[in-house]
């Protein structure tokens, strides 16, 4: 096991030896470029560098090596990211007091002078440089004396590192020049490894998530559909009860609140849907207008901003700046969740006091809702993680659902959750982006129209719970209901008796409800069938199936919703 773990340093560090004889050997004879010494100092480096397998911990022992070879006031490691931006990540300035008061602590135009050349520099005297003395850079940084090789790995510039001096012109020995442009070398092969090694552990992690999140996913699919009879239930006999008259006002008020609360955890109930559906494409939705959504966001979440905010002692302040903007693929309901979270999110990154403020616009066709505060902030490896279902930053007060269920659902939106800016102190942005739609969809629920008779159901459910409910719900709308606990017996039911409709449930023991719908199709092309399941409007059919049936209807489902597609299908 050990041999081959040490076989890559030992090529390593033999293609380090012959590079640096070949230099050497090239170097003039009076003594000005690379020393056998430095060439010795240099092989050690490489061997070093080619063990050390953390980011942190090679660029603090490249920029303490840096200082070490060169007499020199400031060094840099420069690396680019894969978006192309430079980003310094290690750094030894030595005037302190200075490096506070300058943004930038080099000059981005001689780094990407290097870049764009692909070679060392060494500059002498920066005043003599017609490129850089005018710098404004150059200027506030008082640069005068500068060495900057590029690190180059397989044609790639892949960052620069960077020694200089400031205030009167120290010029560079040739030495220097050789001596950087081996250790560039050495240092760019051993950070191109490195971020294999992190590409490698990456997709390693990625792979881990994605077999969590499908376990997670079965086992949130099977909690809804349990969770949506029960409710399913509960919601059914309040609307049934409802339907009564001679109600006592107090007894239908707190009725009416059972009734809001099951609602509320069916909503609940449905993330955990999307959740599981994660994976899935957008699926169908309607295209919804997004300014009235974002401007009725901050009173939808007042509670949270406001008096929750206030009760912990933290002042915010919410906007709302709306571009016109195309219609968008809703739901609605679904656009509003995932606002809710990003707020939320945003009220906790506030400790004292603070804004949050929510702004639309198009960019290149697509259209994006930005929420933006200025809180704490995110620093790299939470950014990293903050759409992982159970990260969160919040202890106690967090479960780590709120960005992971909201990204799933902008994926399933068709769009796309992002972070378009974070980082410790200085806030963060947030983007939804949307598909942008032709036109609003119209509203078919105000146009329903009501049934025209009486008519007789068959009801096909194998949980007596609901096979008790149903009945009642359906006859509170007038019309007549068979109840059924399985589908051989509906199908011998369906046989003797004349039914206008036919409602079933999808999973049951003897035969499945995509069974029994083959069964009725093949009996009669013609009655409307209902599939009622509590695996949601969008379970998995086959297409055969989907044709027979009129129309898939999840549990639970409010007695008005329930009427209005009898009324369509009759």
């Amino acid at each position: 096991m050990n041999a081959p773990d040490r076989a890559p340093d030992a090529k390593t560090e033999l293609e380090s030896l012959l590079s640096a004889c070949e230099l050497y050997l090239r170097a003039p004879s009076d003594g000005s470029d690379v020393t056998p010494a430095q060439l010795s100092e240099l092989l050690k480096i490489s061997g070093a560098v080619n063990r050390i397998h953390d980011r942190r911990e090679l660029l603090n022992y490249v920029t303490d090596r840096l200082r070490e070879l060169f007499d020199a006031d400031n060094s840099f490691v420069v690396l680019f990211a894969r978006s192309g931006e430079p980003e310094i990540l290690s750094a030894h300035v030595r005037d302190k007091a200075a490096e506070q008061r300058i943004r930038s602590p080099l000059s981005m135009t001689l780094i990407e002078r290097v870049r764009r050349s692909r070679r060392a520099e060494i500059i002498n005297n920066c005043s003599d440089e017609p490129e850089l003395r005018e710098q404004s850079s150059v200027l506030d940084l008082r640069l005068s004396s500068v060495l900057i090789a590029p690190l180059i790995v397989n044609e790639e510039v892949i960052g620069v590192i960077q020694f200089d001096h400031r205030g009167d012109p120290h010029p560079f020995p040739q030495s220097d020049f050789s001596l950087l442009s081996l250790f560039a070398d050495q240092v760019a092969t051993a950070f191109f490894n490195l971020r294999l090694m992190e590409d490698m552990q990456t997709a390693q992690s990625y792979l881990v998530q994605a077999e969590r999140l499908s376990a997670l996913g079965e086992m949130s699919a099977g909690i809804a559909h349990d969770f949506n009879n029960s409710l399913f239930v509960a919601l059914g006999l309040c609307d049934v009860l409802l339907t009564r008259d001679s109600l006592d006002p107090s007894v239908r008020t707190e009725l009416e609140k059972i009734r809001t609360c099951a609602l509320d955890a069916a909503e609940t109930v449905q993330r955990l849907q999307v959740f599981a559906r994660g994976g899935r494409g957008p699926g169908k939705g309607v295209a919804v207008d997004l300014r009235p959504i974002v401007e009725g966001i901050p009173e939808f979440t007042r509670h949270k901003w406001s008096d929750e905010a206030v009760r912990r002692g933290v002042t915010i302040e919410v906007s709302v700046e709306c571009e016109d903007t195309p219609p968008v693929w809703g739901p609605a309901a679904a656009i509003r969740e995932i606002l809710t979270n990003l707020i939320f999110n945003s009220v906790d990154a506030i400790e004292e006091k603070g804004a949050i403020r929510l702004r639309t616009g198009v960019e290149r066709g697509r259209v994006y809702v930005a929420v933006i505060d200025d809180g704490i902030g995110m620093d790299e490896e939470t950014r990293r993680h903050v759409f992982e279902p159970f990260f969160t930053t919040k202890g106690s007060r967090g479960v780590g659902f709120g960005l992971s269920t909201s990204w799933r659902i902008a994926q399933r939106l068709g769009g796309e959750l992002q972070i378009a800016h974070s980082s410790p102190g200085t806030g963060t942005e947030l983007r939804l982006w949307l598909q942008a739609a032709d036109k609003v969809s119209t509203d078919e629920a105000s146009e329903q129209p009501q049934p025209s008779r009486q008519c007789r159901i068959l009801v096909v459910d194998d949980d007596p719970e609901v096979l008790d409910l149903m009945p009642r719900l359906i006859e509170s709308m007038g019309h007549t209901a068979v109840g059924c606990d399985g589908a051989i017996g509906a199908l011998q039911e369906f046989d003797r008796g004349d039914f206008d409709v036919v409602i079933t449930d999808l999973g049951m023991p003897d035969l499945t409800g995509a069974d029994l719908i083959r069964e009725l199709r093949r009996r009669s092309p013609t009655v409307p069938i209902l599939l009622l399941t509590g695996w949601g409007a969008e379970v998995d059919l086959d297409d055969e199936v989907r044709e027979m049936v009129n129309k898939v209807i999840a549990k639970p489902v409010p007695r008005d919703e329930l009427a209005a597609v009898l009324a369509q299908v009759l």
